[in-house]
């Protein structure tokens, strides 16, 4: 009894979204409450452990979540490249995108037209990460927006190098065969690399594996 309610806090807090004080309720996007959280952890925490070589290094991770507006905006631009496990290369796969599913995730993901969607911004969610989210231990959790000032002011010239990731929350596309989010990530200071892309995860024999990768317009 006593493991079954630790069980049940703990799975209270990661629903939750994790804020300044732990009490902001997320209103974009729609928060569907039978998807599985457990899920939506284990992809980013497994794609988060191919991306650091070294997990004695300190990463920084933005807080805010990245509205998942931007993980409908990139699948309908439809610039999606499956991956292939053996060789680690990507091959455009224009048969990935389906109108159809779009529309599905659409209505169950976001309370925005098709219009809104294709000029979306990371910036509009309202949900944040918490340290407890992630099974890496050096993780910072930032709180001072990427980009201001304030982030410029508070890491450039004045850290050892680090690196930096921005997340989604996942969404579940085509009956939750898959599970997609957004990322971006790259050096904090010297800026040498940055990348920006959605993720897509599908179930294999009980794991998820990343089979897809979707590029923003721009990229293209």
């Amino acid at each position: 009894m006593k493991k079954q309610l630790v069980y049940i806090i703990i799975l209270i807090f990661i629903i939750s979204c994790g804020s300044k004080n732990n009490r902001t309720v997320d209103n974009s996007p729609v928060l569907i409450f039978n998807d599985s959280i457990s899920d939506k952890l284990e992809v980013i925490n497994d794609f988060l452990d191919k991306k650091i070589n070294n997990r004695f290094n300190k990463i920084i991770m933005m807080n805010k979540k990245i509205n998942t507006d931007m993980i409908l905006q990139i699948l309908r631009f439809n610039d999606i490249y499956s991956l292939d496990s053996v060789t680690g290369k990507y091959k455009q796969d224009k048969t990935f995108y389906k109108d159809e599913e779009w529309e599905k995730a659409r209505k169950k993901y976001s309370k925005n037209t098709i219009s809104e969607i294709e000029n979306a911004t990371y910036i509009g969610s309202e949900c944040f990460w918490v340290s407890e989210n992630f099974i890496n231990k050096n993780i910072i959790i930032e709180e001072v927006e990427f980009g201001t000032k304030a982030y410029e002011i508070k890491y450039f010239y004045r850290t050892p190098y680090y690196n930096f990731f921005n997340f989604s929350n996942p969404i579940y596309y085509q009956n939750k065969e898959y599970l997609i989010f957004y990322c971006s990530y790259g050096s904090v200071f010297p800026p040498e690399y940055y990348n920006s892309a959605i993720i897509i995860y599908k179930k294999k024999n009980g794991k998820w594996v990343q089979t897809h990768e979707g590029a923003p317009a721009s990229f293209s």
